[in-house]
């Protein structure tokens, strides 16, 4: 069975309470507080956020920019820099244009599940 959702306009007060239920990974102290999406790199604030209400009292949070999908575990505090900038901020060039291959392993390594006994 599929759940319904529905966008409805919400109070204040109530934005700032979902957000602080949904958001498991930041602090929303009010609704003017900014985060940066690492998906699409857009900083957005509370208000803007897309608060999607389900028909069994759920709630979804979803990035404002159009297009964008990303949730929560996707948003930082702004300013906050990327681990992978910290460890080298060139770290896209360092593969080169062709993905590496790893020494020792054949082309015809194949990986097997193995089951724990």
């Amino acid at each position: 069975m599929r759940r319904r959702e529905m966008n409805v306009h919400l109070k204040s007060e109530e934005r700032l309470s979902i957000l602080r239920a949904e958001d498991q990974f930041r602090r929303w102290n009010s609704l003017d507080d900014e985060r940066f999406c690492i998906v699409c790199e857009k900083k957005f604030n509370g208000r803007q956020i897309e608060i999607r209400s389900f028909t069994n009292g759920k709630h979804q949070l979803h990035c404002p920019t159009e297009a964008c999908r990303s949730g929560p575990h996707q948003w930082v505090y702004p300013g906050t820099p990327l681990v992978s900038d910290i460890v080298d901020p060139d770290w896209w060039g360092a593969a080169g244009s062709e993905p590496q291959k790893l020494s020792g392993l054949s082309d015809q390594t194949q990986f097997q599940r193995q089951d724990q006994v």
